[in-house]
């Protein structure tokens, strides 16, 4: 009976310390989408999205992509503190075959949860 009551406090115990145990994913705010007007074919545009780390984990980027080679997103810091942002800067240059409506995508590799996040930027291209 002892054996019983020592196997159950030991089950219990290491189930609360699991429980309170701190997690390294973190909670983020982010601007989803930025648009842009209509420009013509050649023109480049920038734009900015902003990445605001809501928990009390430093938010950690490791990859930054783009949907396509027209499409380049350069960030300010990998790394940002609790309750600090950063900026992804995005600059588009409108190509022959971006006429018409416009929307890439700009992937982001953290360790949030999900680890992906995707933004877009949208507008109109025209000859």
């Amino acid at each position: 009976m002892k054996n019983k009551i020592l196997v159950f406090t030991i089950l219990v115990t290491l189930f609360i310390i699991s429980c309170n145990k701190k997690t390294n994913i973190v909670d983020i705010e982010f601007t989803k989408e930025v648009s842009f007007d209509t420009i013509k074919v050649g023109d480049t545009i920038s734009k900015y999205f902003e990445i605001k780390n809501k928990s009390s984990t430093q938010l950690k980027i490791k990859n930054l992509k783009t949907s396509c080679g027209c499409t380049l997103a350069k960030l300010k810091d990998s790394i940002i503190g609790k309750n600090s942002s950063t900026k992804i800067k995005v600059t588009f240059t409108a190509e022959e075959d971006n006429i018409g409506i416009v929307n890439k995508s700009i992937i982001l590799d953290s360790n949030t949860k999900p680890n992906f996040t995707v933004m877009y930027l949208k507008g109109y291209v025209v000859k």
